[in-house]
């Protein structure tokens, strides 16, 4: 379902036009469903793993992530909304169940509760007062964002037209992000494999006792993609099947994460090493990062997160203190991400902040090393000869020369040693990894391995 970004997650766009008592609002609402997401993992795949598509009045637009929900503005009269299911193009996903359709008659200044049960496939009708209670359930949902819909299409705030189809600007030939940055309509530059991509070393002994968490956000909503995250993600799962031998089904892999789908694989890991007690975890993460204006925390932005609210992005101290609080007997955290407020080419990812910033040091529980791409107030930046950010290319490269056979401290040794050239030979910049551990680590990490 790639490039099918969603106009639902703009967010805070209106029509100038219109004022707010000509119009109703129909909040749509997908919470996040724990069973549903453990069956997609065992195999039931009629549920999570399936993408969830609407339309308003028979035109079709974007996926509806679990965790969110988004308000619509629309005329009075008769509105028509429609859900589809499916893995299929965009143009094949078809309605699954004629019930997964409901007609809300709105009337000028109300408010509509619409709630999508995903394993049912169905929408209903709630009151305001259930709404709110979802709200501050276990699993909070997250705001997605504000559209207008009027003449049967979807506009900004200042009246430009939305594409339904990939949601974006329509503007002089280019399609250009809500929010956040634009995108030419050209196509995707063609992949090369790099040295680190071929000859992957294979072992014959399984990791049964191992589970990983893979996130490689590329190709965000309201931001600046992030350059080559998808081929790092989807080259360390390789490694962790053939090199480590840890079983696919003992991977979660998520590129492009939403709030929501990264919160529910976080929640995937920590159900695993509380019902496997003993297992150990790797979790890898490549994409943007942001510390929080106020405290400095630092926070994971998922391709549906916006760097101007931290309440759409997922905090590094949550992630953390979930694990650090299984029962698992090791966590490890590739982390090729900087949480300075920069992408990767040293960009501001918001432009009203001019200076990037160092993020305030995050707690660290548990048996716990975090393998950090950079330091302080410095960029993780690409390689891009290779195809891979710096620090993912070097990490691969060790890997594939010692077959996955290597310790912790040799591990930080190269990463460090070969990131710290090449950033100065290839972008005249500094970035320093580094390896921060939980004080229950700190004297045994050097000697741990993957495998």
């Amino acid at each position: 379902m790639k490039k099918k970004l969603s106009a639902l997650l703009i967010a805070l766009l209106t029509i100038g036009q219109v004022f707010a008592e000509e119009t109703a609002h129909i909040y749509l609402l997908r919470p996040f469903d724990f069973g549903a997401a453990m069956a997609a993992v065992y195999g039931g795949k009629k549920y999570y793993q399936m993408q969830h598509w609407v339309d308003i009045d028979g035109h079709k637009f974007g996926i509806v992530a679990t965790l969110q929900y988004f308000k619509i503005e629309v005329q009075p009269g008769s509105h028509t909304i429609t859900g589809y299911v499916g893995n299929a193009p965009y143009e094949d996903v078809k309605v699954k169940q004629p019930d997964y359709s409901i007609t809300v008659n709105a009337a000028a200044g109300e408010n509509y509760y619409l709630r999508i049960d995903e394993k049912k496939f169905k929408i209903a009708q709630i009151d305001q007062k259930k709404y709110q209670k979802e709200q501050q359930g276990s699993n909070p949902i997250q705001y997605a964002g504000f559209v207008a819909f009027k003449d049967e299409k979807f506009y900004t705030e200042d009246g430009k037209l939305i594409d339904e189809k990939t949601g974006k600007i329509i503007e002089d030939g280019q399609t250009q992000l809500a929010q956040g940055g634009s995108q030419s309509a050209a196509p995707k530059k063609e992949r090369v494999l790099s040295d680190v991509d071929q000859n992957i070393p294979t072992t014959k002994k399984a990791a049964d006792d191992t589970y990983v968490l893979i996130v490689a956000n590329e190709e965000y909503q309201f931001l600046d993609n992030v350059n080559f995250a998808s081929y790092d993600g989807e080259t360390f799962k390789e490694y962790c099947l053939k090199t480590l031998g840890i079983p696919e089904r003992q991977i979660r892999y998520c590129p492009n994460a939403t709030y929501g789908i990264l919160s529910g694989g976080v929640d995937w890991l920590s159900y695993a090493l509380n019902n496997f007690e003993g297992s150990r975890a790797i979790v890898y993460y490549c994409g943007h990062g942001i510390p929080d204006e106020k405290t400095n925390e630092a926070y994971i932005i998922p391709v549906d997160g916006k760097g101007t609210n931290t309440a759409t992005c997922y905090s590094l101290n949550r992630l953390y203190k979930t694990l650090a609080d299984t029962k698992a007997a090791s966590i490890t955290y590739f982390m090729d991400a900087c949480f300075t407020g920069a992408n990767k080419e040293g960009s501001m990812l918001v432009a009203a902040r001019g200076v990037a910033r160092e993020a305030k040091k995050e707690t660290i529980e548990g048996k716990a090393v975090v393998f950090s791409a950079s330091s302080g107030d410095e960029t993780a930046m690409t390689y891009e000869e290779k195809q891979h950010g710096l620090f993912t290319y070097y990490l691969l490269k060790k890997l594939q020369e010692t077959e996955g056979n290597v310790t912790y401290e040799d591990l930080a040794s190269y990463i460090s040693k070969n990131v710290k050239k090449d950033a100065f030979l290839l972008n005249e910049k500094p970035q320093t990894p580094v390896v921060a551990t939980s004080p229950a680590a700190a004297e045994t990490w050097k000697s741990m391995k993957l495998k």
